[in-house]
């Protein structure tokens, strides 16, 4: 038969060593706990809040550049941090003037070079498919926007646009 022996168990010898380590972890636990929760907020604010800072005056012109090298012109109505949306819609058609074959102005007297003509199309008037006159522009695709001076030739071109079609 196996007897069993009550013993008391007694506490280890705690050396000072081991005590100052612990003294130690406890004094930077608070700043590791702050350190995170600042690491945290400061996570949660990009992923959600990025870019919704950034106001545009929606009243005014602004030009649009895309990656694609097209630029549109427009009334910001609304912006966030994933779209840009435009109305009152204008982009530059380039036109560029036609050449009679053998002729150019190097080889033709008194013949001025012609470069290209720029003509201001609102978006919805002559495109075949028809299109709304509003853009939902992804901000991905955005390379920059300016806002446009009012005495610019954009704008001018915009307001003479606008007085032709209420005359007619």
């Amino acid at each position: 038969m196996v007897s069993f022996s009550q013993q008391t168990a007694t506490p280890a010898a705690v050396s000072p060593a081991s005590k100052s380590t612990r003294s130690t972890d406890q004094k930077f636990l608070p700043l590791v706990v702050v350190a995170a929760v600042i690491l945290v907020v400061g996570g949660v604010y990009y992923f959600f809040f990025r870019g919704r800072g950034t106001k545009i005056a929606s009243g005014e012109y602004h030009a649009v550049f895309l990656t694609n090298n097209q630029v549109y012109f427009g009334r910001i109505a609304k912006s966030n941090d994933r779209e840009v949306v435009l109305k009152d819609v204008y982009y530059l058609l380039i036109r560029q003037p036609a050449q009679v074959q053998g002729q150019s102005p190097e080889t033709t007297p008194g013949a001025q070079p012609q470069g290209p003509k720029f003509e201001l199309r609102h978006l919805g008037d002559r495109e075949p498919h028809g299109p709304v006159d509003e853009m939902r522009i992804n901000r991905d695709q955005i390379l920059f926007i300016e806002p446009l001076r009012e005495d610019g030739m954009v704008v001018r071109g915009i307001q003479r646009y606008k007085e032709q079609q209420q005359q007619q």
